[in-house]
């Protein structure tokens, strides 16, 4: 959560020429909820249920169209076991990362529509639980101080580089 995968991640599906799928958005389309109000009526276990079946169903309709895709995971994706492979083998994954201040400093005014962030405290705790998790992925870009433009400029030469070999 803050670390810029919207963000950048649209700038860069457009620079790449490829779509962008937020999958926070998607499954608040599909569901016809927001993410706050799905965890508030069903709770985290139902919102994680419906994530993994959402990340299958874009990444499948993605692959049988082959068509290239930008897709901006939620903070807690990875933490499904049973999708963790389609996001540590089948993609090509980037963990952007940033310190828990930078973190803090650019979700400070959003913890209405982040239901995780609700209690003090909570934030560091699922930093620290997922730490581990975060850092498994093959790739990763600090966004410490950095600028969207920089971050999208950086990302965009990492993919050009992996696509080409």
């Amino acid at each position: 959560m803050g670390s810029g995968k919207s963000s950048v991640g649209a700038r860069l599906a457009a620079r790449l020429g490829f779509e962008f799928i937020d999958l926070d958005r998607y499954i608040e389309e599909k569901i016809g909820l927001s993410i706050a109000e799905i965890f508030e009526l069903e709770g985290e276990n139902y919102f994680r249920a419906i994530e993994a079946e959402a990340l299958r169903d874009v990444v499948v309709m993605h692959q049988l169209c082959h068509k290239d895709l930008v897709l901006a995971l939620g903070g807690g994706t990875i933490t499904i076991k049973g999708v963790r492979h389609l996001i540590l083998e089948d993609m090509l994954c980037i963990y952007l990362k940033a310190d828990i201040s930078t973190l803090k400093r650019r979700l400070e005014n959003e913890s209405e529509g982040r239901p995780l962030l609700k209690e003090e405290g909570e934030m560091e705790r699922l930093f620290q639980e997922r730490r581990k998790l975060y850092e498994s992925v093959p790739y990763s870009l600090c966004t410490d101080g950095k600028s969207l433009e920089e971050v999208e400029e950086e990302l965009f030469g990492l993919i050009k580089k992996e696509v080409s070999k």
